[in-house]
């Protein structure tokens, strides 16, 4: 079987290849763009685009409105809070889960994305992916088509020696070990040709997000979960519920526990191991809601998932229970001089950090990896602590 999956990689590599062009027989619509158009393509996750904020903004300011349309092809998990900003004229939602299939959504999507006539194609994304953004930049069919040069923890050398000729740049990429931020921030000053100096990602609540429900409250926000990406990211379910009790007992605030549908069950077990105030909200937001309830909480205590970076980016105090799998690449979040971090890391720093999450000790189903499993409570509560005053 081990000789066996390269094989099957390159066959599933070149099916894929020839799936695709069957999009490119359709005839185009005969339309003409009136501004010249500009589209963006970012297929990651929520954390991904939470980062991205930094930069993302300066693609309008490339790009002004009197001159460009810019659409923007994401990932349909974070596309409604994205509607929301004022950075892209339109946002086209790509089911990235249905997208990776031979589908007719998959020919369907490829086909819309060549309809547009985009005369230019950005894929502002360190971490490419030969299925999702890379067949979007050559379906594009546009006469600029740009990515940055990337890494190679997405793809083999058959996918980059494929996909590298959909281009026509290839932002350079530094080999030196950089933050997600500084990757955003390299990729737009090569794009630009002007340097960026980066900042943390802000993102401004308009008034009419914010529920009177939660206006006069004082509450803090848990997220246990990690939407079941990686196996071993989670603090236990007890700690969590520990540290409820803990801040309960010290301020009287109440719990409101967020997360995805699928984490609901979870945010049951915390319930039914604490004693103190807890409202289980898992599955019941949607993103700009969830923005808006981060907003107004006094405090978030998170797993590293996305929402953490959203708690971050309104501006509220935020603790991150953070591993070793991605270490140093999206957190911790490098010091910025005259800039105000209010996103916490706890970590328990171990030998084998960097591993991708591929973990070297072996993790039961349901159980941390040691590397979160080794961060106790009382270093969360200390941690946390003086942050229930302010």
């Amino acid at each position: 079987m081990t000789l066996l999956k390269p094989f099957l990689i390159v066959i599933k590599t070149i099916l894929f290849f020839l799936f695709d062009s069957i999009a490119f027989w359709k005839t185009l619509s005969p339309q003409q763009n009136q501004l010249e158009l500009v589209l963006l393509i970012r297929q990651d996750a929520i954390g991904d685009f939470m980062m991205w904020l930094d930069t993302a903004k300066e693609y309008r300011k490339l790009y002004p409105p009197d001159k460009y349309k810019i659409i923007l092809a994401g990932n349909k998990i974070w596309c409604d809070l994205a509607e929301e900003l004022p950075y892209w004229d339109e946002v086209i939602p790509v089911d990235s889960i249905q997208f990776k299939t031979f589908s007719r959504y998959r020919l369907n999507l490829l086909w819309q994305i060549r309809n547009l006539k985009a005369d230019t194609a950005i894929q502002p994304t360190f971490s490419r992916e030969f299925y999702n953004g890379d067949s979007l930049i050559r379906a594009s069919q546009s006469s600029r088509k740009v990515s940055s040069v990337g890494n190679m923890g997405n793809r083999n050398w058959l996918k980059q020696f494929i996909a590298d000729r959909w281009h026509t740049e290839l932002i350079p990429a530094s080999s030196e070990p950089l933050t997600e931020l500084e990757r955003n921030a390299e990729f737009f000053s090569g794009l630009s040709h002007s340097p960026h100096l980066i900042s943390y990602p802000k993102l401004d609540i308009p008034e009419f997000w914010l529920s009177s429900e939660w206006k006069d409250e004082n509450f803090y926000v848990l997220i246990p979960g990690t939407s079941g990406t990686v196996t071993g990211k989670e603090w236990p379910a007890s700690s969590f519920s520990n540290i409820a009790k803990k801040v309960f007992q010290k301020t009287g605030w109440k719990g409101i526990i967020c997360g995805a549908q699928q984490e609901y069950i979870l945010g049951e077990q915390i319930r039914g191991q604490c004693d103190a105030p807890l409202q289980n909200l898992s599955g019941q937001t949607t993103l700009p809601v969830l923005a808006s309830l981060l907003s107004q909480s006094r405090l978030t205590l998170s797993n590293d998932t996305g929402a953490v970076f959203i708690s971050s980016a309104v501006g509220t105090p935020s603790v991150c229970i953070l591993g070793g799998g991605h270490f140093g690449r999206f957190l911790p979040y490098p010091d910025l001089p005259g800039q105000i971090n209010n996103l916490k890391e706890i970590f328990h720093k171990m030998p084998c950090y960097g591993c991708n999450w591929d973990c070297v000790y072996p993790i039961k189903e349901g159980e941390p990896a040691p590397c979160i499993a080794n961060v106790s409570v009382d270093t969360v509560w200390e941690k946390i602590k003086p942050l229930l005053t302010k």
